[in-house]
């Protein structure tokens, strides 16, 4: 008789863990902010416990110790990876591109550059006016201008 409660509630137990690594998973779906991977991880642990036979106190004392651990871990890790907030856009290709101003750059007007078939709004470094038809490279991307700097051509005698 006691053999058979001890069956039950391994069971239990075991469908408890079970549903902690199922609720895990959902909600580390829906959030994506690495807040209750941990848990479903160290529901395994659980599992594990269930599986040889230790007392359901213990179980949970792993449970808990092993989500504290993984959380301590990496979750300082995770955290200053998610924190990138740059976006990567495909115009980022286009620094360290070469092209000639179609209007020049002065202190009071952005200038325009075209590259790769696209026209593009541009301001210098340094604010530095740059005439037409100058050869620039783009150094830099600003929200959606190109910030570019004037290529010096070396004259050969």
């Amino acid at each position: 008789m006691l053999d058979m409660l001890s069956s039950s509630i391994n069971i239990t137990m075991a469908i408890v863990w079970i549903i902690v690594i199922a609720v895990s998973i959902i909600i580390e779906e829906q959030t994506a902010q690495l807040v209750s991977i941990w848990f479903g991880v160290a529901a395994i642990g659980g599992i594990i416990c269930v599986l040889a036979g230790v007392d359901i106190i213990i179980q949970i004392v792993v449970f808990a110790a092993l989500s504290l651990i993984l959380i301590f871990l990496s979750r300082p890790l995770a955290k200053k990876m998610m924190q990138n907030t740059e976006i990567k856009t495909n115009a980022d290709r286009l620094i360290g591109m070469k092209g000639r101003l179609t209007k020049a750059i002065t202190e009071d007007e952005k200038g325009e550059i075209k590259i790769d078939y696209q026209r593009w709004t541009a301001v210098s470094v340094n604010n530095k006016p740059i005439n037409e038809n100058e050869l620039v490279v783009v150094k830099e991307i600003q929200g959606n201008k190109l910030v570019v700097d004037l290529i010096e051509e070396i004259k050969i005698k």
